[in-house]
């Protein structure tokens, strides 16, 4: 940025700049809200986005402090604008129609006249998307240019943050392919309790003798997965209750662990394919990883990126309402 930039208006200019600017004498014209080098943000533009940013999550339900959001917004808008500018960036019409016509298909706005509404329900119109469209394609090309390209998402730098963040993103548990006979009974009834435990004990039986477990459970069991031959399907460890869990993650494993006694059923597992606990291969998330990387690491960048341009710039709030704090009005001042 050149020192003709960041050099402040001589004080009796910058301070008509509060003031409504005049065409003539007489004629109102424009009322400035803010200075950003020499780019301004005036009062009719602010409160044109303001109609639509009130209406968004992100202004909260304090107006004020609604307006003051806003107003940082334009702020780095501006300074990205003027970075642009040096950087001789902008959108070419192909992609804003490209952008206008994404936007419609997002909310399945197959005709004109739907358009149109959506757009008036919104506070703009056509021409409004477009210079909206405009400017945010040309402000992500300065944001791809100075950051995105420079984050280091090579095959090095993931592997550095896998072995990072593996126990807090990867790790996967025991887990074993589980199959279960279920004898239910009332718990207050001794002999249906006893009775339960006796049919347990033929189920266990028959299996010894050779019949398949899932023949048996579709005989026996009292469980959902009854004609599944009891089949539950992959099981990790610490899904099931604590007295199964034991039972089906003994140590050493067994395939078929002695019964389980419930307040109100029995259960009886074979417990096949066990693995151990580790984590996914780094191959397996390499992907799921550089999209998490790549957003931790834009997220700072950008903050950085956008503090280093507003020390270098000058920057004036002329509403002292939308300013964060009296001393914060002039953000930076540069020596004359």
């Amino acid at each position: 940025m050149n020192d003709s930039m960041r050099r402040p208006l001589p004080v009796v200019f910058a301070a008509l700049l509060a003031l409504p600017v005049m065409a003539s004498a007489g004629e109102l014209v424009e009322k400035i809200v803010a200075r950003v080098n020499d780019r301004l943000i005036t009062h009719s533009e602010f409160e044109k986005r303001f109609e639509v940013f009130i209406a968004s999550p992100q202004a909260g339900n304090n107006p004020l402090e609604a307006r003051r959001k806003l107003l940082n917004e334009l702020i780095q808008e501006k300074l990205l604008e003027e970075r642009a500018s040096e950087l001789s960036v902008q959108a070419t019409d192909e992609e804003v129609e490209t952008a206008v016509e994404r936007v419609k298909r997002q909310y399945n706005l197959a005709t004109d006249a739907e358009f149109e509404a959506a757009l008036k329900s919104s506070n703009l119109n056509r021409d409004d998307l477009k210079r909206q469209m405009r400017n945010t394609i040309t402000l992500q090309k300065v944001v791809g240019r100075d950051i995105s390209s420079k984050l280091d998402l090579s095959e090095d730098a993931l592997r550095l943050e896998y072995e990072r963040r593996k126990d807090q993103l990867y790790k996967v548990p025991d887990q074993a392919q589980v199959a279960e006979i279920v004898i239910r009974f009332d718990p207050k009834d001794e002999a249906a309790r006893a009775a339960a435990a006796a049919r347990i004990e033929e189920a266990r039986a028959k299996i010894a003798a050779g019949t398949p477990f899932a023949d048996v459970a579709k005989e026996y069991s009292e469980g959902n997965a009854r004609e599944r031959g009891g089949a539950l399907g992959s099981v990790s460890k610490g899904e099931l209750v604590t007295a199964l869990d034991a039972a089906v993650f003994a140590d050493p494993p067994q395939e078929l662990p002695p019964p389980v006694l419930l307040s109100s059923s029995i259960h009886l597992f074979r417990v096949t394919d066990r693995t151990p606990a580790g984590y996914r291969p780094f191959a397996e998330v390499k992907e799921d990883l550089r999209a998490r990387i790549a957003d931790d690491i834009y997220d700072k960048k950008y903050a950085e990126y956008i503090d280093k341009l507003r020390r270098e710039a000058f920057i004036k709030i002329y509403d002292a309402a939308l300013a964060p704090a009296p001393a914060a009005a002039e953000e930076k001042k540069t020596p004359s």
